[in-house]
């Protein structure tokens, strides 16, 4: 081998070849190195002997059935190993900046969240992180959670109602806001009455929501004690307070949903509930060492929104 050294040997070895000579202080073999970096064995070799002769210096020996490094190739593997970890790290803070300032955030929201926290995401996404787009899908939590766990979406604004909170395994849950359940029933069926006990009303017709919802009203009506006569069903938050004002049937609405239908029919009322009842909102998202971009921008966004305006509380 030439003892003489080529050019400037520092400004001649690149990651890849510090890569390489790390795999091969941690497995002994070049093929075992390769295989770990995702290269030929041929290429490792190729590479190890260009460094080689640019410093004029053996890397590696043989040992046996394998090889090992010698005295400048651990060198260059101990120190090489500080190096590569600090370019990655550089690569990693560009990449989360890449993330929060462009590219894509995958967003999975409920119904009535669509018609009124999403766009104000948008707005403060439009103000934050304009060269970010906005992929957003409406699904209820179940199906929401389901697109979470498959890696569809990045995150998912779902409601939990009180001592329901199924959550895709290894996700976690960031509560924004609460808010309360009302019940809805026709002005007639109401009469006089400013609050609803769930009991006096175990003999009325009942209208289920989503599946979730369908979940609540069972748990809500057995702790009352009764099991409600459910006759009608529908996702349509509008369609349902018309049934309900059309006295047919009553109805436990969240008061989001009251705030994004804008208005009651004229002859409904949405009466709050003796003892009261509450459902949380908040962001779920798949639990990492190293949370995404695209997770933290949607929790800031979130945090910007103020939620009283459809008179939800802030979960502190």
């Amino acid at each position: 081998m030439s003892t003489t050294r080529t050019g400037d040997p520092l400004g001649s070895i690149d990651s890849t070849e510090l890569r390489i000579l790390h795999a091969l202080a941690t497995t002994g073999s070049l093929t075992a190195a390769a295989v770990s970096l995702g290269l030929s064995q041929p290429a490792v070799s190729q590479r190890i002997k260009r460094v080689e002769t640019r410093l004029a210096v053996p890397l590696i020996e043989r040992n046996g059935r394998g090889i090992r490094l010698t005295s400048a190739g651990r060198i260059l593997a101990d120190h090489g190993r500080t190096v590569v970890a600090e370019i990655d790290a550089a690569l990693a803070a560009i990449d989360d900046l890449r993330g929060e300032r462009a590219g894509t955030l995958r967003l999975v929201g409920f119904p009535s969240a669509s018609a009124t926290i999403v766009p104000a995401v948008m707005r403060a996404l439009a103000e934050e992180a304009p060269d970010v787009s906005l992929q957003y899908r409406e699904a209820e939590p179940p199906e929401a959670a389901r697109l979470l766990r498959d890696g569809e979406v990045d995150c998912a604004l779902i409601f939990v109602y009180e001592g329901s909170a199924e959550l895709p395994a290894g996700s976690a849950f960031l509560p924004m806001w609460r808010e309360e359940v009302r019940l809805v029933v026709s002005d007639t069926r109401a009469g006089e009455s400013e609050i609803a006990r769930l009991g006096d009303y175990a003999a009325e017709h009942w209208i289920a929501g989503c599946e979730k919802c369908r979940g609540h009203l069972l748990d809500a009506a057995g702790q009352a004690g009764f099991e409600p006569d459910i006759i009608q069903e529908t996702d349509n938050v509008p369609a349902m307070l018309a049934m309900a004002a059309a006295g047919g049937a009553v109805a436990l609405v969240p008061g989001l949903a009251l705030a994004a239908a804008r208005t009651l029919p004229d002859d409904a009322s949405a009466l709050p509930l003796d003892p009261p009842r509450y459902r949380t909102i908040g962001l779920v998202s798949m639990d990492t060492a190293n949370e995404s971009p695209q997770v933290r921008l949607a929790k800031r966004l979130l945090g910007r929104v103020d939620g009283s305006c459809w008179g939800l509380e802030a979960v502190a």
